[in-house]
């Protein structure tokens, strides 16, 4: 579950304030060769944005109508000293060193830019207008200045979707895109708690440069605090994105973690996804001691009813080991258990999920255990029980679509006929026909006749 900024979300419109430079008009201060050209522009915008002017708008003296006499002019000696309306301003340079012979940006008014609305949407049209080698000087220049603020502008509103779109531009040089992903180094613990700063962890390990160079550092600067990144608003995703992407020597520090705390995790909103992700992705050492202490008889029945374990054990059922599988299933064996379970909320999925995936696997005595609980015999059963359940009917549809061999299908035909009156009657029950008909087609509707 990825969501958040994107780096296209800035209004660049005609109606925008703020307009996109463009490409093609060069200012007419930059005739300097020695100036890059994506930098003149920037500069010249961000100036005369930030720059106030000395007489107020709407302050100026009207021009003289024609035909009067122009206002008196007093001596200066006469006024005496004036007071500015504002503080002088310092000279800006707005240029980028990328060579001895090229004028820089100071670091701070890059900073200062990219940390307003206006500057972040200038700097942010530049990167998707420019492109050949006046986008590798801007970048060259814009990744030199605010490298040293890297962390403060990563969980900045405005920066840091520009920080994103940078790293996912095709056209970065993989030199520049490592500097930016080492300037991330020291501060991941503060990034992956942040809300801002979580997204440029994520996109930094979407590249190759991020994985190669951050691997080793979330093990150490992640050392003691999986527990509680895991259970975070924002960092159970960085470790989600460093399951799926780092290789998984590399994560099995999560697990090492984790492992201790595994019914905790299971059970917590944002821990189970993690969970869910090393099931998915991991098979470490760790990982085994780790789901061992989720399969015990007491924690599995606390897991199968939870409103977030119930996700570890579907998780487990699809990619776990068939002996994994079979621990799960052996809890549907029993019909009293398997009704109680089936009308259950959560629990309903996990049995959904049971039976979906033993209808492809190569464990068949578990499967028939599972069936012939829920098929019973004679006029009573758990199918019949759960088929007009608001849970329990999706349990039923389930089995008609994966029954399997001549016994199991008269028998569900058999259950179905005696309760055809009452399923056409409700909304669940037309379903639950609606399945049987494309299971059974002309077989069902000639036992319904007779």
């Amino acid at each position: 579950m990825k969501a958040g900024y994107h780096a296209g979300q800035f209004d660049l419109s005609p109606s925008s304030p703020m307009k996109v430079l463009d490409p093609h008009c060069k200012p007419s201060y930059a005739a300097d060769s020695s100036l890059s050209f994506a930098s003149a522009q920037l500069s010249e915008c961000l100036q005369r944005c930030l720059t106030p002017q000395s007489v107020p708008p709407g302050l100026a003296l009207p021009a003289a109508p024609p035909g009067l006499p122009a206002p008196l002019a007093l001596p200066a000696a006469a006024l005496g000293p004036l007071t500015p309306l504002l503080p002088p301003m310092p000279e800006v340079d707005m240029g980028v060193e990328s060579s001895p012979e090229t004028a820089e940006m100071p670091a701070d008014k890059m900073t200062s830019a990219l940390r307003s609305k206006e500057g972040a949407e200038l700097i942010a049209g530049q990167l998707s207008c420019l492109s050949g080698l006046h986008l590798d000087a801007f970048c060259f220049e814009l990744v030199s200045n605010f490298l040293s603020d890297l962390c403060r502008l990563s969980c900045d509103a405005f920066a840091g979707p520009v920080l994103c779109q940078l790293l996912q531009l095709p056209q970065l040089s993989p030199k520049l895109r490592r500097r930016v992903v080492m300037g991330l180094k020291g501060s991941l613990l503060k990034l992956t708690r942040d809300k801002r700063g979580c997204w440029v962890l994520q996109q930094a390990l979407e590249c190759s440069e991020g994985v190669a160079e951050l691997q080793d550092a979330f093990k150490e600067e992640l050392k003691g605090k999986v527990l509680s990144c895991s259970q975070h608003l924002h960092g159970n995703f960085v470790l989600q994105k460093c399951v799926e992407a780092l290789p998984p020597t590399a994560v099995a520090f999560i697990a090492a973690e984790l492992k201790n705390h595994a019914l905790v995790a299971a059970l917590d909103v944002y821990s189970c996804r993690v969970l869910q992700r090393l099931i998915e992705h991991s098979h470490s050492p760790h990982m085994a001691e780790l789901t061992e202490k989720l399969l015990r008889p007491d924690n599995l029945e606390r897991l199968v009813t939870d409103a977030y374990g119930h996700n570890v054990l579907r998780a487990l059922l699809v990619h776990g080991s068939e002996d994994q599988l079979r621990r799960i299933v052996a809890l549907f064996a029993e019909e009293g258990k398997l009704l109680v379970y089936a009308r259950n909320r959560h629990a309903s999925l996990v049995v959904d999920q049971c039976l979906e995936t033993l209808s492809s696997s190569n464990l068949q005595v578990e499967r028939g255990a599972v069936m012939a609980a829920l098929l019973g015999e004679g006029s009573t059963s758990v199918f019949s029980l759960i088929a007009l359940d608001r849970f329990g009917n999706y349990i039923v549809q389930r089995a008609i679509a994966g029954c399997r061999g001549g016994e199991e299908e008269r028998r569900i035909v058999e259950l179905l006929t005696l309760l055809g009156p009452r399923l056409r009657r409700t909304a669940n029950g037309r379903h639950i026909m609606c399945a049987a008909r494309r299971r059974f087609g002309s077989e069902l509707l000639a036992a319904q006749r007779s």
